[in-house]
């Protein structure tokens, strides 16, 4: 739980985020063989609390337009409602979002609301998760993201993952991810194994490695990729940086914005710098 607050990721079970959440994320991305690329995300959300008792679990929230996530999202993950599929390229997003079921290891939600942009196109979304632990240091995630879209229609999201603790500080992540969007012929995929460990209490450093790719006409990886990421918390409660130095080898330029041929490796490195606050 730890790892996951800290890194903000969506694998969070336990609600223990504040339910009025502001964040912005300024960051500078450098691609070898390309201009420097000026990236800014924007995320705010309220809770409902003085409303009716229905209507306390109801959280609004609102996604800016940002190019972050084509860089941060890698195929065969869970596709988020703004996200425009032949760019990357995140559209703004006004939405609803309701957990019908939520416990320590489990949690069932569902969100709605609509991506703003010239067509706008609504959108529903429902999320059940579900962890396992075994023994002391073994633990099971699993995931099933559902979401039809007016305009893009229906994707379906499966995840499951694999942890185990090493230590107080430290653990070993292998997280695997199937996408099936309507209209494809079969599915992307993305399998990876990340080392987590804590530095101090402010800053965690994460080892990554992954690859992905589709499954028609036959399997076929697209891509690897071996990254760091270091986060750290410094002056302000509210204040992040990270620090992302990352290595792909894409097959004949199928990632976007990579153009190396078959088996040519492609260095990157993303600087953020980020601001949150919560209550």
């Amino acid at each position: 739980m730890w790892f996951d607050h800290f890194f903000g990721d969506q694998r969070l079970l336990e609600d223990v985020r504040p339910g009025t959440f502001i964040k912005s994320r300024s960051a500078v991305r450098w691609t070898e063989g390309q201009k420097l690329k000026y990236l800014f995300d924007f995320h705010v959300q309220w809770q409902l609390p003085h409303w009716e008792r229905y209507l306390r679990r109801v959280r609004i929230y609102y996604d800016s337009n940002s190019e972050a996530t084509k860089f941060t999202t890698q195929p065969g993950q869970a596709i988020d409602p703004g996200i425009d599929p032949a760019t990357g390229v995140r559209k703004p997003v006004v939405g609803a979002r309701i957990d019908l079921y939520a416990r320590l290891r489990s949690l069932v939600s569902i969100d709605s609301g609509v991506k703003l942009s010239i067509h706008p196109d609504a959108f529903i979304r429902m999320r059940y998760e579900f962890a396992k632990p075994f023994g002391e240091v073994y633990l099971i995630r699993f995931s099933q993201i559902p979401m039809w879209q007016a305009v893009e229609h229906f994707t379906d999201t499966t995840q499951l993952d694999f942890e185990r603790t090493i230590t107080t500080f430290s653990l070993v992540r292998w997280a695997n991810n199937v996408t099936y969007t309507e209209g494809s012929n079969g599915v992307t995929w993305n399998t990876g194994v990340s080392f987590l460990t804590q530095l101090t209490p402010k800053s965690a450093i994460s080892y990554d490695t992954s690859m992905w790719g589709v499954n028609y006409p036959v399997w076929t990886v697209q891509n690897y990729r071996v990254g760091i990421k270091y986060r750290k918390n410094f002056y302000r409660p509210w204040l992040f940086f990270e620090l992302e130095p990352e290595v792909t080898w894409p097959r004949n330029g199928s990632q976007k914005d990579y153009t190396g041929q078959r088996g040519n490796s492609v260095y990157a490195f993303l600087a953020t710098f980020e601001i949150q606050f919560g209550q």
